[in-house]
């Protein structure tokens, strides 16, 4: 019997998964997309299915060779994941010179917005392990407040806020490099830049808002939890301008343009797909 036993061992196939789990089976079948595998458990025979990209490598014992058809059993393609999406949030810093009001203690609080609380999504379609193609969404968000703040074309107000927020929306191109257990990533976007402004003082609200083009690319690095989920740092540029908004039903336009620029960097959570 025992000699039956590690004959029978010997003859099992083995599949490699990536997280360097051993399975000793027998395989029915495996192509790009999944590998069809059968074990005994408790002496009955088990069949069942595992995702290509958890498989690593695998070996087909001697003795199966010669059973196994050659048509059911590929050579394994490099897995790959298709869709990939993403989300993260960070910091970021706005760019470019601030209009000057001529009154230091508003200009102050303007200098305050330049910090900002960024956020971002993407989903990606890869055409290969290198590359592919894209949406990004992504903006920040600020806003500070002052105490006995004189407002130009307002007055004194006792508390006065403003708050900031810029959306860039673009179709991009992406390409990555993975590793065992990590990936590096990168992505070019172009699209419109949605940039709205709201100043309060007091009870008076006054809503100045723009759209504009602009480019944006960023870098990124994560590291696998599992093959599906992934999590890492991200840095990007975001470039862009205008000088014709909208304020409260009005068009006016400034004698610059008013940059619409960010630098950021950000924690971010993906998900993969195949």
């Amino acid at each position: 019997m025992i000699l039956m036993v590690a004959l029978s061992a010997s003859a099992q196939d083995l599949i490699v998964t990536v997280n360097k789990d051993t399975i000793p089976c027998h395989i029915i079948k495996m192509d790009s997309i999944s590998v069809e595998y059968q074990l005994i458990k408790n002496g009955i025979r088990e069949k069942n299915t595992l995702p290509r990209r958890y498989v690593a490598d695998f070996r087909i014992a001697e003795k199966n060779q010669d059973d196994a058809n050659p048509a059911n059993v590929m050579l394994p393609v490099q897995a790959f994941s298709r869709f990939r999406w993403s989300f993260s949030l960070g910091y970021a810093n706005r760019l470019g010179k601030d209009v000057s009001s001529g009154n230091m203690q508003f200009d102050r609080l303007y200098n305050n917005l330049r910090d900002c609380f960024s956020w971002g999504t993407e989903i990606q379609y890869y055409f290969n392990s290198g590359n592919g193609i894209a949406l990004n969404v992504h903006g920040v968000h600020s806003s500070a407040s002052a105490q006995n703040l004189y407002v130009p074309e307002y007055g004194q107000a006792s508390k006065c806020r403003v708050a900031q927020q810029i959306i860039f929306v673009g179709p991009a191109w992406a390409t990555r490099f993975e590793a065992d257990r990590f990936v590096f990533s990168g992505f070019i976007a172009l699209g419109p830049i949605f940039y709205a402004e709201s100043l309060m003082p007091d009870h008076y609200q006054a809503k100045m808002t723009t759209v504009s083009f602009g480019l944006s690319y960023g870098i990124g690095g994560e590291y696998k939890l599992s093959p599906d989920w992934a999590i890492g740092l991200k840095s990007g540029y975001t470039m862009g301008a205008a000088s014709e908004f909208q304020i409260n039903g009005r068009t006016i336009k400034t004698e610059e343009p008013i940059s619409l620029s960010s630098l950021f960097i950000s924690t971010c959570l993906s998900f993969r797909t195949p």
